[in-house]
């Protein structure tokens, strides 16, 4: 009796473990964000594979277009091996049939798995699969997940979205629902980390691009394919942050000079959709800021909320913090206060007041200088979320003639959320450090100084 081993001759990338050890432990939801040429499709075949011999079902690998699905999955082969994918993934010895016309495999343990396409979904509206795989989600027909996931969640089924970026659209509002959710899988590999490609080869890919497109639409497009950076394409002209900045602020941040202060911007969520975020960052001595870590909840439950930022501030050794007071942020800021009372965290409550000058308000003119901290190299980000938001930023004029940053009505209007990520780094970009010995005095905490606001 024949033996095989599934996944057949396939052993994932490291990067790609993770993934399959969240669909082992029973996971049900997936959103991998990887680069061109980083696996995306041979993953999910071999995935689904170990899937639909542990439970009979049917199975669908979804395109964006039906006609696609031949060249890119049925027909495509590993140049690596000179196999078609699909031998590769679903060996001959567990299949049962083959049907070349429909794209279908039938199963000897009766499962069934077929290539569809999203623009088609009204006509598999009706059956009923144990598991989907969205491939190139930024392309497809995102009702095709609306029509879709009630027969997942009646049967219990699994989803993966798989992707390149395309701009901000349904997949990365997806993407971003995911990091969120601790019940789904989230990866946002970049290509400068993955290890599949050496800095010297992904510098020659993005000169070539730059050579064959320009530089603005070249650096773009490396950007977009290769470093996940759904803002890459993101209109210039009134861009806050420079083109070349993603780039910059994802550069790794020096080792070997000293911390002046940890800082925490907290934005507070005002609507249902928004989220509360607290960003931590180190000041260094040569003034460069570089991320420490990035924590986010939906919700607007007070109490959880202000004991929430307690624990986070305290856990991270938080010296100084800023905190949006406007809206509902004043109560929570008093009550953030009381339960630090002690651990020597010096706070200030941010309004964004008008301003003279050439910046109509004080929020407007910190975009304006992190973005100047971010083209000097000064700035040294890790999360893609608030490197995302940053650089999609647009500034206008109000009627004084002053630069004022787009509305936050229209922001949301076109990506549905809000900049809730972006604006926590501005206001932790803001501090301006304080003396050593100015903290923890009598363990009081205080209100800090900056340059923008003295209390």
């Amino acid at each position: 009796m024949t033996s095989v081993l599934i996944p057949n001759n396939w052993k994932p990338r490291p990067y790609q473990l993770p993934f399959f050890r969240y669909f082992a432990r029973g996971g049900k939801r997936a959103v991998l964000m990887w680069p061109r040429r980083h696996g995306k499709d041979d993953a999910c075949l071999h995935q689904t594979a170990i899937q639909l011999m542990k439970i009979p079902g049917t199975y669908w690998f979804m395109l964006p277009q039906y006609g696609q699905a031949r060249k890119a999955i049925w027909d495509a082969v590993n140049k690596h091996t000179g196999l078609r994918r699909i031998d590769e993934a679903f060996p001959k010895e567990i299949r049962a049939r083959v049907n070349e016309s429909e794209m279908k495999i039938v199963f000897k343990n009766g499962s069934v798995w077929q290539v569809c396409g999203s623009d088609n979904y009204n006509a598999l509206v009706g059956s009923n699969p144990a598991g989907i795989v969205f491939s190139e989600y930024a392309l497809s027909d995102p009702q095709a997940w609306d029509y879709l996931s009630p027969i997942l969640d009646e049967n219990n089924g699994w989803a993966i979205f798989n992707s390149t970026v395309r701009g901000q659209n349904h997949f990365t509002q997806l993407a971003h629902i995911a990091k969120a959710d601790p019940n789904w899988f989230y990866s946002n590999v970049r290509a400068s980390e993955a290890g599949v490609f050496t800095a010297e080869q992904l510098e020659q890919i993005k000169q070539e691009y730059i050579r064959r497109r320009g530089y603005d639409m070249g650096l773009g497009m490396f950007l977009q394919e290769y470093e996940n950076d759904e803002n890459a394409f993101v209109s210039t002209y009134n861009s806050v942050f420079a083109r070349g900045a993603g780039e910059k602020m994802r550069q790794p941040a020096p080792t070997n000079i000293p911390t002046v202060a940890r800082v925490a911007g907290i934005d507070l969520a005002r609507f249902g959709g928004d989220n509360n975020v607290v960003f931590i960052a180190d000041r260094l001595e040569d003034g460069s800021l570089t991320e420490v870590c990035v924590e986010s909840w939906a919700g607007m439950d007070a109490v959880f909320t202000q004991g929430k930022i307690a624990d986070v501030l305290t856990r991270n050794k938080v010296n100084q913090c800023i905190m949006d007071g406007d809206g509902v942020g004043g109560p929570i800021i008093d009550n953030v206060r009381a339960q630090c009372d002690g651990r020597g965290i010096v706070f200030e409550e941010y309004h964004n007041t008008a301003t003279p000058g050439s910046y109509g308000n004080m929020t407007t003119q910190g975009y304006f200088d992190l973005a100047r901290e971010a083209e000097a190299g000064k700035v040294f980000l890790r999360d893609e979320r608030v490197i995302g938001e940053l650089g999609a930023r647009l500034y206008e004029f109000n009627h004084k003639g002053q630069l004022v940053l787009q509305n936050k009505k229209e922001w949301r209007k076109e990506s549905g959320t809000s900049p809730d990520f972006a604006d926590a780094a501005v206001m932790a970009s803001m501090i301006l450090p304080l003396p050593k010995d100015f903290h923890g005095k009598r363990g009081q905490p205080a209100f800090a100084r900056t340059d923008y606001d003295v209390i």
